[in-house]
């Protein structure tokens, strides 16, 4: 049994050290946000989630740590994840961050449609959703960050278009991301008005490709060289199934520039091939555009603010903020790496810019 005097002492000490905590965090202010800031307006911060598919892309992942910095300066604090490509594991990161307590979540998806009841619990929660590239199907999110995925297969397809052979019907060949993905019918639009419905094109493949997997391009790249070997382009919807088809095209015996092919994401690797002659073409994303749309959309759901103004709506009314879009090519590639191309974009690539642009 204690004495009334070490009673006395046990008590003063938790006295002594509530007020401690009390000073503790009062000066933290109990933020989430882990940098003891404020945000612009001088409301407290909060927490982001950001769930991506993959950490294959360098734009995305470039993507991720844009939207970090972005948030750090709004007050706000990003918990970010990779899934590897697997969409079940991506919903478990999901449900990670919202035990974590996560105020808004920006989801890149590899499918929208396994969202669903992710989306619809968040928002019972009181989470805002953010879908970033891909919209969620089936569920309707509270913002939604995307390139024009049309005007992106029309810049793909024209390219092809621009580039065949034109004293005879040119042959193609589609490579097409996963059909799970809304952006694939998007690209499908123009490809079909362009290529498909051309009377000077025969598409004489064409093929899905689930997961976006680059191994698995590369298997119809070649599955397609040899049903035709004489193929004059590949229409390619994204810069990983562009580097299998590379790979296929260099196994055939081709050579650099006889096989014109497109792109998306202007990834360093295909724009060494571009270089190279390899690959004909990739699309651009401007991805600090968008992933700091993200974060301050982000910010202004967190902080109560209204975000800001859409450049358009979706049919059921969600607002979307589209990102800026270039063609790249042998023409212009210099001049993308020196003006519009990310920082160190091609840091730890093997592209030799002094040998390729002076």
């Amino acid at each position: 049994m204690f004495s009334r005097k070490t009673n006395q002492r046990r008590r003063s000490w938790q006295l002594a050290v509530a007020a401690a905590l009390g000073i503790l965090l009062t000066v933290t202010g109990c933020s989430t946000s882990g940098t003891g800031s404020t945000t612009p307006s001088g409301s407290a911060g909060g927490l982001i989630g950001v769930s991506v598919y993959t950490n294959q892309q360098p734009g995305l992942n470039y993507a991720v740590k844009t939207m970090e910095k972005v948030a750090k300066d709004n007050g706000d604090r990003v918990v970010s994840q990779f899934a590897n490509g697997s969409s079940g594991q991506q919903v478990n990161q999901v449900q990670s961050m919202l035990q974590q307590g996560v105020k808004v979540l920006v989801l890149v998806m590899v499918d929208p449609k396994a969202f669903v009841p992710v989306v619809k619990q968040a928002q019972a929660q009181g989470v805002k959703v953010i879908a970033y590239d891909d919209n969620v199907v089936g569920a309707k999110v509270d913002y939604y960050m995307v390139r024009d995925n049309v005007e992106l297969g029309r810049l793909q397809a024209q390219s092809v278009v621009d580039h065949l052979p034109q004293d005879r019907v040119a042959k193609v060949a589609i490579i097409r991301g996963d059909p799970a993905t809304p952006s694939v019918p998007e690209l499908m639009e123009a490809y079909t008005e362009l290529l498909i419905n051309n009377p000077k094109v025969k598409v004489v493949y064409d093929q899905t490709t689930p997961g976006w997997d680059q191994a698995a391009a590369q298997r119809n790249a070649e599955a397609a060289l040899q049903k035709d070997p004489d193929i004059d382009a590949f229409a390619v919807m994204w810069d990983n199934g562009t580097q299998g088809v590379v790979q296929a095209v260099k196994a055939a015996g081709k050579q650099p520039g006889q096989v014109w092919s497109t792109g998306t994401n202007a990834s360093p690797v295909s724009l060494t091939y571009i270089a190279q002659g390899w690959q004909g073409q990739s699309t651009y994303s401007d991805y600090t555009v968008q992933a700091t749309n993200a974060a301050n959309v982000a910010h202004a759901f967190i902080t109560n603010q209204d975000p800001p103004k859409p450049d358009k709506t979706t049919d059921d009314g969600v607002p979307v903020l589209t990102t800026p879009q270039v063609s790249v090519t042998k023409d212009n590639l210099c001049e993308f790496l020196t003006k519009q191309a990310p920082p160190g974009w091609m840091d730890g690539s093997s592209f030799d810019m002094a040998a390729t642009c002076g």
